[in-house]
């Protein structure tokens, strides 16, 4: 993974020689995070390390690579739905999920507090996708109000790769205060 990043300036997102183009997310971060924090040792975290914070923050130059909305996801919280980025809401779930694996590393490599607290934060952003009147994980307009109309049986591109209806929000924990 190393030589990838060194050689091309981002991890793999895919099994396969370049940039495919099938997985939405940073998912190199749990791999990474779980493999140190299980004790793995032998190679450079640090540019690891360096490399899933390039990935966490920077839009890539093909959708496969970086964090296609990321200057959304950071600064609203949440990739929308009605800005031309497919799959919007898988997008956010995934990224949450991949600021969670950075977290745990973050604290397990003793970054700067400020650090561990952006990733603490950015991990909940999936939160801003639960509906409570519907009860499921919705796609969210750049204004803040949920896609309409909503038919939760639709499956679509900007949606989760899953019918709506069958992703409980229960999927995510919570970190403890």
């Amino acid at each position: 993974m190393i030589s990838d990043y060194k050689e091309g300036g981002w991890f793999p997102e895919w099994s396969s020689p370049g940039y495919a183009d099938i997985m939405v997310g940073n998912n190199s971060a749990s791999v990474v995070a779980d493999a140190y924090v299980k004790g793995l040792r032998g190679y450079d975290i640090q540019t690891l390390y360096q490399a899933l914070l390039h990935g966490a923050n920077n839009e890539g130059s093909v959708s496969a690579v970086g964090r296609n909305g990321a200057a959304y996801y950071n600064g609203l919280g949440y990739v929308p739905y009605d800005v031309k980025i497919n799959e919007s809401a898988a997008r956010t779930q995934e990224y949450a999920y991949d600021d969670f694996a950075i977290y745990q590393l973050a604290k397990a490599l003793g970054q700067p507090q400020a650090e561990i607290d952006l990733y603490a934060k950015r991990c909940q952003n999936y939160r801003h996708l639960f509906d409570e009147g519907t009860k499921l994980m919705r796609g969210k307009n750049k204004d803040g109000r949920f896609q309409s109309p909503f038919n939760p049986f639709k499956l679509a591109m900007r949606l989760p790769k899953a019918t709506v209806g069958i992703i409980p929000a229960a999927f995510f924990t919570t970190l403890p205060a």
